[in-house]
């Protein structure tokens, strides 16, 4: 009876390590096929973005023209843009539309944007990026400007 009772808690503790041992890979599955599901920035970036609010930090008014920077402002709200799944992209402003060709690093959420008339390179460099937002946020001389995108 006794090397019965030794081999049956022997089997119980092997069953107790095979079981630990399964659900700790089904969780790890599951994780990566979560993670795996949810949209890459290449993806969500798809659409029409147009200026919701800017804000300013550290803008020194001694230095600063005023009017200009609000009449800049102002101009900015008017900027929307269109990203097409086809790897090109729509700049329309009161000055008029440029079309680019776009990639974006998702790991840096650099967006490079080389454009087809005069090949000039942009990269932006996004904070965030939902299905619905794009946050910029940009250091100049003049303060920081936090620029937050809207999906139309």
């Amino acid at each position: 009876m006794t090397n019965s009772y030794y081999f049956y808690h022997s089997k119980q503790k092997t069953m107790k390590k095979n079981l630990t041992a399964l659900f700790v890979i089904v969780a790890a599955m599951m994780t990566i096929a979560i993670s795996c599901m949810r949209p890459q920035p290449d993806e969500l970036i798809i659409g029409t973005w147009k200026v919701d609010t800017i804000i300013m930090d550290g803008v020194d008014t001694s230095k600063v023209d005023l009017m200009q920077l609000g009449k800049a402002l102002q101009m900015q709200k008017q900027v929307y843009f269109v990203v097409n799944e086809s790897g090109q992209m729509d700049l329309i402003s009161p000055f008029g539309a440029k079309t680019a060709d776009w990639t974006m690093d998702n790991d840096s959420l650099i967006l490079t944007a080389t454009f087809i008339d005069n090949k000039q390179v942009s990269k932006i460099q996004f904070d965030e990026i939902t299905d619905t937002d794009l946050i910029l946020v940009e250091e100049s001389v003049n303060g920081t400007f936090t620029t937050k995108y809207k999906k139309q």
